[in-house]
């Protein structure tokens, strides 16, 4: 479960009949959901986690690339690091 500052919680739910890479993007944009409505009820920019090309721009997206788990630029299509390894500065705010 997440929780929210607000105290509303959410489950997570593992895709089924997945590899383990899809099952770790699936949860990480489960994830990513939960943290952009959480930054929004805040009033906080609602842009998680953040592209470090493209700051306050659009958020990475969760994917499987070359069977790993990974944040990817939705606009320049670079993968930008495994899922659980972005440095500080893509982390919410």
């Amino acid at each position: 479960m997440l929780y929210a500052p607000d105290g509303s919680g959410r489950g997570l739910t593992p895709p089924v009949d997945a590899t383990a890479a899809e099952r770790l993007a699936g949860l990480a944009e489960q994830v990513q959901e939960w943290a952009v409505e959480a930054l929004w009820s805040e009033g906080a920019p609602a842009v998680w986690p953040h592209c470090p090309a493209h700051p306050d721009t659009h958020p990475l997206v969760a994917a499987v690339v070359a069977g790993a788990a990974v944040w990817v630029c939705p606009k320049s299509g670079a993968t930008v690091a495994r899922i659980g390894a972005l440095e500080s500065g893509a982390r919410p705010r």
